[in-house]
This record gives C-alpha cells, sequence and structure tokens, in this order.
C-alpha cells in the first residue's frame, strides 16, 4: 500500500485515510514524493479517484481529441 501525504516537523497529514484499524501496528519508509510535470501521463494519473464525474469525462474528451489524426495536416 502506497499513501502519500504532507510532513510536518514529527508528524504526516496523509492524503487519504487508513485502511487499517486503530491501533494497528505499521512500518513507514519515508521518501519524498516525485513531482509529475503538470499534463504529464504521470500527473493525469495522481488525479485517479479525485475527479467529479464531469471533470473525468471532460478529461477523457481532450484525451480522446488529442489522439485523432486529422488528415488535413498530412500532405
Amino acid at each position: 500500500m502506497e499513501i502519500e501525504g504532507t510532513a510536518h516537523a514529527d508528524w504526516i497529514d496523509l492524503d487519504a485515510p487508513l485502511p487499517l484499524a486503530d491501533g494497528t501496528r505499521v512500518r513507514v519508509t519515508v521518501l519524498p514524493a516525485e513531482s509529475a510535470a503538470q499534463g504529464s501521463p504521470d500527473a493525469v494519473l495522481r488525479l485517479v479517484g479525485t475527479l467529479t464525474a464531469e471533470e473525468a469525462d471532460a478529461l477523457l474528451t481532450v484525451a480522446q481529441s488529442l489522439r485523432s489524426i486529422d488528415p488535413a495536416t498530412w500532405p
């Protein structure tokens, strides 16, 4: 399981709740999160599960339009 969060002095504020029972012992390895370039595939994949249905549809529409080939651009 991997969950990202933000470090604050001696505690970490997680971006999502842990799916574990209260009091469960865990092992934590702390690594700086890699920042993805805006608009990169990694940045888009990080949005999975955070978008509304309308936002997801809009993103899909844009992605599909970028994949289409316009025959007029070929000589």
